[in-house]
């Protein structure tokens, strides 16, 4: 039984460095990308990163700066906004929101900002209330 467990501890522990390392490769390469001049390419890997670890607030930032380069001002802001909740203690990701806002704030009128669509009503059985979300993360 013992050794059971000490494969299964091992067997864990390599698949989540091997994720982390993954998630650090994709976001290197991103920065290459970006460095290169190839937002939509360093979108592309920032994002990879972020589905390997969607807690990773370096990753959100990096996709924001890599949308805010091709002109997705609105999705960059969202981004920078979650990242910031992740990791309020990170002063860099910080300021990039702060610029972001400020930027959007001077620019509004010239940003085209996607219309929110409106609701559809009397869609739910119980009201115009969406039904609660399944719990996420329970065993």
């Amino acid at each position: 039984m013992k050794t059971i467990m000490n494969t299964l501890i091992v067997a864990s522990t390599t698949l989540l460095l091997s994720t982390q390392v993954s998630a650090a490769d994709l976001q290197a390469e991103g920065r290459v990308h970006l460095a290169e001049g190839d937002a939509a390419a360093a979108s592309k890997k920032f994002a990879e990163a972020a589905k390997v670890n969607p807690f990773d607030a370096s990753a959100l930032n990096n996709q924001a700066v890599s949308l805010a380069a091709q002109g997705d001002y609105e999705n960059a802001l969202n981004l920078l906004e979650r990242a910031v909740r992740l990791n309020p203690e990170r002063r860099d990701i910080a300021t990039n929101l702060t610029s972001m806002r400020q930027w959007m704030g001077r620019n509004v009128p010239q940003v085209k900002l996607k219309e929110q669509s409106k609701p559809i009503m009397n869609v739910y059985p119980e009201g115009d209330i969406p039904p609660e979300p399944p719990a996420l993360w329970k065993k």
